[in-house]
């Protein structure tokens, strides 16, 4: 398994027919008992009665199309939105699906979680029961309902994250640490992590067991395979190791011969697949070699109705799985990429000008690359609407946008403009993103105190909409200047004191002392009088 870093991380279906609504009410009045269970052995909670659950709509809305996602890497991005962004850019599409993973007590509703959802994504979820702090959450625990009260807390932040997330509870757990527990232990805690969940009516979840290619050798059993009533989806993290790593396969294989292991489980289980990870490393012989293995991949993808969703690993884990752009690699991922088989739902794609100005900001929005369901890049859309997010009137049209759209923010501020496409089958997707008109800097008050007949202390409150930037203070006697003094300005919401020490004053004058503050935003200029005494 690649080493993998940290990640911090709506409310079900609003079409649920009335004998499903009535179907969950009863599971949910059972469930309610899990809050007063007393602690039981993992093996009765493995062998109790499953609670009734709502299966989550497949976010797949074109048959026999695949989903195709990816764990972008941070790198020297500021935000891992911003690499995700540019990972998009450079293969020329929206990823259908982002992976993340989290830590047990790390928010799973988190801003940039939750704005992955807006942007439209499917997110697939890890959860790992270790803290940031580093403590083990045992399996047995889990089971034994330790740890309810935190899985209600994730139940609640799933809720929010769109009508579908793929969730798994310890991805590729047989290859955890003994310190978690057994096999049964382990099938023990996602029994009773699942229930807990469905207590909390929580109906947006695809239960995906990943796990590494081991348990899919040939003829090999999984004992951590938490059961066909108790899993959605079977997930595999598989990887063309070709001698990049000790302990690893050093030969070169095709993702295909790789998998094998794998489909036939799933299609024995009658499950969906679902590729959680997956990736190559350059053949250091043949440069062209990896970029022949994506293409031959999406190949296979195609062939493969029941794989639902992919998300490559774009990361330097133990190997560097990275699409380099520019690279052959990455020229052929982009282009596998782009057919319609490889378009699974639609997609939303917006793209701001201008994300950030002073006003008037003249936005100019680029909708063209929005995609349907079952469509090559960029086609399949049949209608669209455009929200600005400032009150004005969303502009709307059919068949695919191919012009921009063009819109004036006036006052300071954050706006959210929302894309929504639809496409033939009457699926639809949404894109939101944020624009930042920068407002100018303002003063919140002024004084000049402790006046001396030599001194005096100027000081002002300056508000900065959250930007840096400098305040220049300047002070003189009838039209000439005596002594100015710049300060910084940091990049915080509330507004600053700035004080200003003065000294070599002269005795019963009037001095006029002039400030001028300035962002991002523009400038403020602020003029006002003391006078010495004497």
């Amino acid at each position: 398994m690649p080493a993998k870093p940290s990640r911090a991380l709506s409310p079900g279906n609003p079409h649920m027919s009335a004998v499903t609504r009535r179907t969950l009410c009863c599971a949910l009045a059972a469930a309610l008992a899990l809050t007063a269970l007393p602690p039981v052995a993992a093996s009765a909670v493995a062998t109790s009665a499953r609670t009734a659950a709502v299966v989550a709509p497949s976010p797949r809305t074109a048959p026999g199309t695949t989903l195709v996602g990816a764990y972008v890497a941070k790198g020297a991005a500021s935000v891992v939105d911003d690499a995700t962004r540019a990972f998009e850019s450079s293969i020329g599409r929206k990823l259908d699906v982002q992976r993340w993973y989290a830590r047990w007590d790390e928010d799973l509703a988190s801003g940039p979680v939750v704005a992955a959802a807006g942007r439209g994504r499917v997110l697939m979820l890890s959860v790992l029961p270790l803290t940031t702090a580093g403590t083990r959450i045992t399996w047995a625990a889990i089971a034994r309902g330790e740890a309810d009260a935190q899985i209600r807390v994730q139940a609640a932040a799933v809720a929010r994250l769109g009508p579908a997330v793929y969730l798994a509870l310890h991805h590729e757990a047989e290859l955890a640490s003994t310190a978690y527990g057994t096999a049964a232990e382990y099938r023990a805690a996602w029994a009773r992590y699942r229930q807990v969940f469905t207590a909390e009516g929580t109906s947006n979840v695809l239960w995906t067991w990943v796990a590494s290619l081991k348990p899919f050798a040939a003829g090999a059993t999984s004992a951590f395979y938490p059961g066909d009533d108790q899993v959605d989806r079977v997930g595999v993290d598989a990887y063309n190791w070709a001698g990049c790593a000790a302990g690893q396969s050093s030969t070169w294989h095709s993702l295909g011969y790789i998998l094998r292991g794998f489909r036939a489980f799933a299609t024995s289980h009658g499950k969906p697949a679902v590729l959680a990870e997956w990736g190559s490393v350059e053949s250091p012989a043949d440069p062209a070699r990896r970029a022949v293995w994506l293409t031959e991949a999406f190949a296979l993808f195609a062939g493969w109705p029941e794989l639902e969703a992919t998300s490559y690993f774009d990361a330097a884990g133990t190997c560097d799985w990275r699409l380099a752009s520019g690279t052959p690699a990455a020229t052929a991922f982009a282009s596998a990429a782009a057919v319609a088989g490889a378009h699974g739902r639609p997609a939303a794609w917006l793209v701001a000008s201008v994300p950030e100005g002073v006003g008037p900001l003249n936005e100019s929005f680029d909708l063209s690359d929005s995609t349907g369901g079952g469509s090559g890049n960029g086609s399949g859309v049949v209608s669209w609407s455009l929200d600005p997010g400032d009150g004005c009137a969303a502009v709307s049209g059919t068949g695919q946008p191919k012009t921009r759209v063009a819109h004036s923010y006036a006052a300071s501020g954050w706006y959210s403009p929302t894309l929504t496409v639809t496409d033939a089958t009457g699926a639809s997707s949404r894109d939101v993103r944020s624009v930042h008109v920068l407002a100018a800097p303002r003063f919140t008050g002024n004084t000049a105190r402790d006046a001396t007949g030599t001194s005096a202390t100027l000081t002002v409150w300056v508000a900065s909409d959250a930007m840096a930037g400098s305040v220049t203070l300047v002070w003189g006697v009838a039209g000439r200047t005596t002594g100015s003094s710049t300060v910084p300005l940091t990049a915080v919401s509330w507004p600053q004191t700035v004080r200003v020490p003065v000294t070599g004053l002269a005795p019963g004058t009037t001095y006029t002392w002039t400030t001028t503050a300035t962002t991002a935003g523009g400038s403020a200029v602020l003029t006002r009088t003391f006078s010495t005494p004497g």
